[in-house]
Order: structure tokens, then C-alpha cells, then sequence
């Protein structure tokens, strides 16, 4: 099968490879699309190639990343076309599909404790860049009749807006401003409005994004780069902040201004992956003079089964292109430069 191979940092190759076999408790997908992940589109950032995946490491967990060269994506959605003789649920072959691209234990410290995201014996997928991969059953969700298979790819980011809105504590009624207009920041925003934020700015300095947000229901957009984002802030929301601030935009400077952005009491919330190592320096004192909140975004627990139910009403297609596997360093170049939003890769 054809399969878009990471060979090294910034290096992908497609290349024929054997197709994945399943184990007895695994189900086989014929992959219909998988998106480009911003954290993938580090590997090929400089930035990054140090601490790239700085990822925690529960103490005495078993799973490790793996190293090599691999095959990559995570965002994906297909057809089931095998189903191992142990699995339970009932899939059957022909359902269309949507899958998460870990599984999780289910009985170790973190999955006992409602943090499955940090599961020891955490099990990833065999990568979605080509025409077949396996999953182990608690990974796949079967699409609904209204949600075509280009939709169903962005299943994955859509649970990690869902799990941002979660951690932010949104309240119906209260104001959000969102850092970084790219296909997470504009998830967020689309979930943010239908969990009852009234005020939504969102800032961006790629014109069509800022046009598109407008698009999705933003009430503002800002230019950085050419409007002081601090004193729009003052501007709209009548000198006080954001109740809530997210950054999507996994740069450190804008991470640091989103503190400055918040409204007393408010909560930040860093929705991205930051260079490895890099340090971001916080004043204690002004933290308590407001009473801020600040809190992070790893990947998405117990968030699919509600994202797929936000599917069918998310505005997802104005988010969508697609390339074939064969294209798939043009399509992350595309996105390196600012250009497209959430480029969907088919395999075959």
C-alpha cells in the first residue's frame, strides 16, 4: 500500500509499504482522508527540532513515543473493511468511521482517575497516512448518516476544541478572545459559540483566515501584526479583558500577551505546542492582583463522543482541501506559509 513515511525531521517520503495486520481485539480501515496536524507541520519547523515532543511521560509507563522512521496522521476517517474475531462492540465492515489515535488502557492510575490522557499503557495507532490502518475497537466511531467522510477526518481536532472549551470554563453569555486563526483556533471558535460565548474576538494576521473567522461567527478580528491587540482589548471590552483568553497560535510571545489580555478572574488557556524547552516568564504578583487562571491543552479525553454529536452542526467544509498522498510535502508547505486551513490528505 501507498503510505506517506516521516524518514527524519522534515523529511517525508511516499513509499510502498506492507499493509498493517490487525490483532484479534483490532479493527482494519481503509482510509478515506486524514488532515495535516499543526503539531505535525513542527517536524519541518527549526524551532522545534529540539524538545519536539517534550510529551510527559507518566513514572513507570510502559508506552514510549515511538522513534524511527513512521508513518504519520492521526486525523482521519474511512471505511471498516476487517474486524478482529475478539472485538465486542459490533462494528461491521462497511461502516463509515471516524477514529482517535491513541487507546487507552482503561486500568491504569490515570485511567481509574479520569485522566486517560496520561494513560501508562497508552496504544497508538499504526498512522493514517495511507490507504489501510488499524485500530484497536475503543477507537472508532461510527459517522452519522449527515456527516460525509471529508467531515468525519476533522473528528479529532473538533474533540480538541470541545476539550479546550471544557478546560476554559466558558460560560453562556461571557467573552472569549482566541490567538491564532488555523484550523484549531477556528474549531474553537465554532464550538465556543454554540457553548454560549456572546463576544468573540479572534486575532490572526493571514487576511483570509480573519475573513473566514467573520465567516464562522466571530464578532471581531484583529490584524497583529498592523492593530495593537491590548488596546483593542481596552477598546471593546470597556478597559476590563477577556473573561476568557486562548491561545492557538503555539507562538511564545503570543502565549505572554494572553495573560495580559484577561479580565480579572479570568482563565488562560494555552490550546497549542510550544517549542521544547522554551520558557515563558510569568509575574506572580500581577496573577494575584487578578485572580487569573492559567491552564494547557493535551489532546482530548472523554471529549469524541460529544464532538461527533457537534459534528452535523459545525460549519466544517469552508475549512477543507484536499490533496492526494502524493502532494502531501506541497500540502505542508501550504500550511507552513499560512495558506489553506485544513488540508486533507487521500491516500488512494
Amino acid at each position: 500500500m501507498k503510505a506517506a513515511v516521516m524518514a527524519g525531521p522534515g523529511v517525508v517520503q511516499v513509499q510502498d509499504v506492507p499493509e498493517p495486520d490487525i490483532k484479534p481485539n483490532q479493527i482494519k480501515v481503509k482510509i478515506a482522508y486524514c488532515g495535516i496536524c499543526g503539531s505535525e507541520l513542527h517536524a519541518f519547523q527549526p524551532e522545534f527540532q529540539t524538545g519536539i515532543a517534550t510529551f510527559r511521560i507518566p513514572r513507570g509507563a510502559t508506552a514510549r513515543p515511538p522513534s524511527g522512521p513512521r508513518i504519520m496522521g492521526h486525523e482521519a476517517s474511512g471505511t471498516i473493511v476487517e474486524v478482529g474475531p475478539e472485538t465486542r462492540a459490533g462494528y461491521k465492515v462497511g461502516q463509515r468511521v471516524a477514529m482517535d489515535f491513541r487507546c487507552y488502557c482503561g486500568s491504569c492510575y490515570y485511567c481509574r482517575n479520569k485522566m486517560q490522557h496520561f494513560c501508562e499503557r497508552v496504544t497508538p495507532a499504526s498512522g493514517a497516512y495511507a490507504e489501510y490502518a488499524t485500530y484497536n475497537e475503543d477507537a472508532i466511531y461510527v459517522l452519522p448518516d449527515d456527516v460525509s467522510l471529508e467531515e468525519g477526518a476533522l473528528l479529532e481536532p473538533a474533540s480538541v476544541a470541545v476539550h479546550t472549551i471544557d478546560i476554559a470554563a466558558l460560560k453562556p453569555g461571557g467573552t472569549l478572545a482566541i490567538l491564532g486563526g488555523g484550523p484549531i483556533g477556528m474549531l474553537i471558535l465554532e464550538v465556543a459559540r454554540r457553548a454560549g460565548a456572546s463576544k468573540i474576538l479572534l486575532s490572526e494576521p493571514v487576511e483570509g483566515r480573519r475573513a473566514l473567522a467573520e465567516k464562522l461567527g466571530a464578532t471581531w478580528t484583529v490584524d497583529p501584526t498592523k492593530e495593537d491587540l491590548e488596546k483593542e482589548t481596552e477598546k471593546l471590552t470597556d478597559g476590563r479583558g477577556w473573561d476568557t483568553v486562548i491561545d492557538a497560535s503555539g507562538k511564545i510571545a503570543v502565549a505572554k500577551q494572553a495573560v495580559k489580555l484577561a479580565d480579572n478572574c479570568g482563565t488562560i488557556v494555552w490550546a497549542a505546542m510550544y517549542p521544547g524547552g522554551a520558557e515563558l516568564p510569568v509575574i506572580p504578583s500581577y496573577m494575584y492582583a487578578r485572580e487569573l487562571t492559567i491552564k494547557s491543552v493535551f489532546v482530548s479525553p472523554y471529549c469524541f463522543t460529544r464532538a461527533l454529536n457537534m459534528l452535523p452542526t459545525l460549519d466544517l467544509k469552508p475549512l477543507i482541501s484536499i490533496k492526494p498522498i502524493e502532494k502531501i510535502r506541497e500540502g505542508i508547505d501550504e500550511l507552513l506559509k499560512g495558506q489553506g486551513m485544513k488540508v486533507l490528505i487521500k491516500p488512494a
